[in-house]
């Protein structure tokens, strides 16, 4: 028999080969791993536990359960285990009979009953880290944590606030309760836990969880348990106020009554909880005013004399909160988890304040129901499906001390009925959800969509009881007033509004030390031409020290999303309101002297006729407003007559976004402290903001037969960056400590739906938003004593003061308004409006109200180019705006120089730090000098005629709704 070595030689590397893959094999199934799930007693999967398996040796290996309840520990030898799960508020389960063999164990579903008998005190940074968590970086507050933040549930809320820092976007942080967006925050005895910046990049998430916050509120007991507080304070420790001349502080009592009871409805089926709360509050507001009020009371007479009105009147406010919660265990894979919540709060005296007197208050009412249901279906040992629906009913009513009509004396008070009118507003919302989670070998998949709706009556009589404005208290002894104002139409708006979203998510587990997640989010709302709003995310956690049975001690997470946001019901009320024409506004402005009428007229062209209808129609506005306290009638004031501020939606606007990157660095510094990184961007495109696109330019506008027409855009831009360095330190059993520094800058060309300086030109309003807090600090941990069976809970909360504007409440440019001009020493030069409006009419006709004066001041504007505005020479006359004066020009018809010694806060510039109390860390001296200006020169009639077509050519495009 003839053998080849070549045959023998493939032969024996075969066997080698056979053999290498038997022994990879069997080294592969040497080990083995155990994944499990835990829920409590009503099918609930329980986040954040605590598992700790230990071998015969002693040797431990702990981890936490996932956002599903889920576990899997990896790199275990086969043999016998010890078993213990942990989690707060609930009972211990050991098991001492855990077998792993080689391969994969899948555990029962581990079921933990609800204690509050026993509490343990676990060592978080005990055991080892894990890239299976996904909520590196959240603040986890639960059990004795709670205990330090307030009983209140406004004041809860302010403190979860302050906790979560500062939230990019439109709306804010996501504040969620027991998975529901919408509903009030509930009183800290009802809460189980709360998470606070947790797994921001999830797809399940229509917002980011930077900033988030979830509420998950407790669940019945097995036996029937209560408990009773009450909380009292008064004016005894306040100290006084500065600006009341009084000795004694005024009067202060804040009283506050909770309970709560739960127990068993039908043993190991049906169980209760309930929570109540009642809050009373007497506060007082500040009135220092300075009015003529006949001696011995607070009657308006215009003969009597000046006296100062100092004193602080009482606003009480009274509040209910009332929340049951049935758990229910249909059979052993379904459970029904209801909640009902009412709220109702009562507010008195509201609007006295500064100069408003008392007979300018209204009270007002808010109440609140709220309807949460929760189905949650365990479908198979690998897939969990659950549907919520919330419904939420409420209504807010205002109701005026009078209907009086309305006087402001400008810094001096303000009398009459309030200028809110009655006004109610309705809003039923509703909510739909269904999400699967479903475990696929290294895969976990999650997926699911959400339907809401809206619906919102508004009805409001604003300023419908007519207001008249005196510039000075002189002005008002003599019944002459510089402004009167009327609101007549329809005052009842509707809408309604509906939303829908969508994800899919999978958290792959490649290897043991790491875990690679992705996910697709689709958002679609009614009311805005936007449809492609596919949101993106990725991220991944790995430890490049773990795996191979070793211990990690670095975590290293980052990733990347995309998130869209929602165009408020509000913004589609306001366009409804304000059209044009369900709302009409009568304004009537001091005018000039028939003179200074003729000559400015003249320098802008105009006709005889039309002068003397100018002139004709300034006489009738001296003699309506010199008839106060006399209402004008309709006919008399429909010279006056023009659109309320007319609001209106872009037609180019689509859904802001924004893109997130994340990258996070978790280090066991020891075996009881825990040191995290955090460092993240924030940019957002498509930012809302409002423009005048009908605003005066060269004191005329594009469109002259409208006044202000206001429309939202989606056309600004946000940036914001930001790094946290947070430490945990368990000290001892009875102390642990968590520190956290936060140190970011936001920056944005609009804030959030406000108004630019100069309304043609965005170029200088890139600065700091309004919630940026460059520096934050907190500090939080728990003591406690055993002798005395006391436990300390100390929370510390410290930031540095946020950005605030100064605007002159004057116009300083031929765009701006008195409520977005900023002092700055160099104006800039408005450009020219955009495109013309077909059929618009090219005669430098002035729009209504244009010939008026603002109080000690008086100016022309003469174009001395075509497109370009007009320059101003000053005379002898120096006007000082206070900063408090609104202008009486309606127009904005006069260009004005002004200059200021404080940098604007948006421009470019560095605004004028400040603390969060509105108390400047730095003092800001601001002088503002408005100079009167008139025109030197006339231009030709070519000059006048050019500038007519420039104006025409270069007007706003304007959409079909105007």
């Amino acid at each position: 028999m003839k053998v080849s070595f070549k045959s023998l030689g493939r032969g024996l590397g075969l066997l080698l080969a056979i053999a290498m893959c038997g022994a990879g094999a069997w080294a592969q199934q040497a080990t083995g791993s155990l994944r499990g799930q835990i829920s409590d007693e009503f099918g609930g999967v329980i986040v954040g536990a605590t598992v700790t398996l230990t071998d015969a040796a002693g040797k431990a290996k702990t981890v936490i359960s996932e956002s599903d309840g889920s576990f899997q520990i990896a790199g275990l030898a086969p043999g016998r285990y010890q078993l213990r799960v942990f989690a707060t508020g609930f009972a211990l389960h050991e098991n001492a009979e855990v077998e792993v063999r080689a391969g994969r164990n899948e555990l029962p579903a581990i079921t933990l009953g609800v204690s509050l008998e026993r509490e343990e005190v676990t060592v978080a940074s005990e055991g080892p880290l894990s890239v299976d968590n996904a909520s590196a970086g959240a603040i986890v507050l639960k059990g004795k944590d709670l205990e330090a933040l307030p009983e209140d549930p406004d004041e809860l809320a302010a403190a979860l606030q302050a906790l979560a820092g500062p939230a990019a976007g439109p709306n804010g942080g996501q504040i969620t309760i027991d998975g529901f967006e919408g509903g009030r925050i509930p009183s800290r005895d009802s809460i189980r836990e709360i998470r606070i910046n947790d797994n921001p990049l999830s797809a399940e998430n229509d917002r980011p969880g930077f900033g988030g916050i979830q509420i998950l509120t407790k669940p019945g007991t097995d036996k029937l348990r209560g408990g009773f507080g009450m909380t009292f304070n008064d004016e005894s420790l306040n100290s006084r106020n500065p600006f009341l001349r009084s000795p004694k502080r005024p009067p202060f009592q804040f009283r506050q009554y909770s309970g709560n009871l739960s127990g068993t409805i039908v043993p190991k089926k049906s169980s209760f909880f309930v929570d109540f709360n009642r809050g009373e509050t007497d506060d007082n507001d500040l009135i220092n005013a300075f009015a003529p009020l006949r001696p011995g009371t607070t009657i308006i007479d215009p003969t009597a004399p000046q006296v100062s009105f100092n004193a602080a009147v009482l606003s009480p406010r009274r509040n209910w909160n009332f929340s049951p919660r049935i758990d229910y265990a249909i059979n052993g894979s379904h459970t029904l988890v209801g909640r009902y919540h009412f709220f109702r709060n009562d507010d008195q005296n509201l609007g006295v304040s500064q100069f408003s007197l008392p007979e300018r208050a209204f009270d007002q009412t808010f109440t609140s129901h709220n309807v949460q249901l929760t189905e949650t279906s365990i479908l198979n040992k690998t897939t969990v499906n659950e549907t919520r629906f919330q419904f939420i009913r409420s209504r807010s009513q205002q109701t005026p001390l009078s209907e009086a009509l309305a006087v402001n004396v400008l810094s001096f008070f303000e009398a009459g009925g309030s200028t809110g009118g009655n006004s109610f507003n309705e809003i039923t919302r509703w909510e739909v959800t269904n999400t699967t989670t479903q475990a696929r070998g290294a895969h976990s998949l999650k997926f699911g969509a959400r339907l809401r709706g809206i619906r919102l009556s508004d009805f409001s009589e604003g300023n419908f009881n007519g207001t008249y404005t005196f510039s000075s208290l002189e002005d008002f002894r003599r019944g002459v007033a510089s402004q009167f104002s009327l609101t007549r139409g329809e005052p009842l708006g509707e809408i309604s509004q509906m939303d829908f979203g969508g994800f899919v998510q999978d958290d792959w587990k490649l290897r043991p030390n790491l875990t690679l997640g992705a996910g697709l989010r689709y958002e679609r709302q009614t009311n805005l031409g936007s449809n492609f709003n596919f949101a993106p995310r990725v991220y991944l956690a790995w430890s490049p020290d773990g795996g191979a049975g070793r211990q990690a001690k670095t975590v290293i997470r980052l990733g990347f999303g995309i998130f869209y946001d929602r165009l408020g019901e509000n913004i589609a009320l306001q366009v409804e309101r304000f059209n044009g024409l369900n709302q009409q506004q009568f304004v009537v402005t001091t005018p000039l002297s028939d003179d200074e009428i003729r000559k400015a007229a003249q320098a802008q062209g105009l006709s005889t006729e039309q002068i003397d209808r100018e002139v004709a129609r300034a006489a009738l506005a001296r003699t309506l407003l010199a008839g106060y306290p006399a209402i004008p009638s309709l006919d008399l004031l429909g010279a006056f007559a023009q659109s309320q501020a007319t609001r209106q939606l872009a037609p180019d606007a689509t859904a802001p976004y924004s893109y997130i990157s994340g990258l996070i660095m978790t280090r066991q510094l020891t075996r009881t402290s825990t040191l995290n990184v955090f460092f993240q961007t924030y940019d957002s495109r498509h930012v809302l903001r409002s423009r005048n696109i009908n605003a005066p330019f060269n004191g005329v506008r594009p469109r002259l037969d409208l006044g202000n027409v206001n429309q939202f855009e989606t056309s600004a831009t946000q940036s914001m960056r930001q790094v946290t360095v947070s430490m945990s330190k368990q000290f001892h059993r009875a102390l642990s400590l968590t520190a956290n520094y936060t140190l970011g800058k936001a920056q944005s060309n609009a804030d959030f739906g406000g108004f630019p300086m100069n309304q043609y030109d965005l170029e200088g309003e890139y600065s700091r938003t309004s919630f940026d807090t460059r520096h934050r600090f907190m500090l939080f941990g728990s003591l406690g004593i055993p002798i005395l069976k006391l436990s300390l809970n100390p929370m510390i909360i410290a930031n540095t003061g946020r950005p605030f504007n100064i605007i002159t409440a004057a116009t300083t440019t031929a765009t701006a308004s008195s409520t977005t001009a900023r002092p700055s020493p160099t104006l800039r030069r408005a450009p020219a409006p955009r495109a013309s409006v077909p059929g618009e009419s090219t005669a430098p006709a002035p729009p209504p109200a244009t010939w008026c004066r603002r109080p000690g001041a008086t100016s022309t504007s003469t174009p001395t180019r075509p497109g370009r505005p007009g320059r101003s020479t000053s005379r002898a006359t120096t006007a000082r705006a206070p900063a408090s004066s609104p202008s009486t020009c309606a127009s904005g018809a006069r260009s004005a120089s002004a200059t200021c010694r404080a940098r604007p806060s948006s421009g470019g510039r560095r605004p004028p730090r400040s603390s969060s109390n509105n108390n400047s860390s730095s003092r800001v001296r601001a002088a503002v000098r408005v100079a009167a200006a008139a025109a030197t020169a006339r231009p030709t009639a070519a000059a006048r005629a050019a500038a007519a077509g420039a104006r025409a050519a270069a007007a706003p495009a304007w959409s079909a709704a105007a």
